[in-house]
């Protein structure tokens, strides 16, 4: 499941949410429990493990990638 990045436009906290991309419109702030918030963009990490094939097992945001 996709981790997404958010900030509350009441209080200010970021925070980072795991949740499914179409339960993204529910999230409410973990320190106020608003529900303004925003979505942040930023960078993505994508991690591969021995199932995957992929075989580097290495986060790719650690690689130099800078989002934002």
């Amino acid at each position: 499941m996709p981790t997404y990045d958010f900030r509350c436009q009441k209080c200010g906290h970021r925070f980072t949410v795991i949740t499914g991309i179409s339960e993204r419109h529910k999230v409410t702030c973990p320190e106020c429990g608003a529900g303004e918030v925003e979505q942040l963009i930023t960078g993505c990490s994508v991690r591969s493990g021995p199932a995957s094939g992929c075989g580097s097992g290495r986060d790719l945001g650690s690689a130099g990638f800078r989002g934002g």
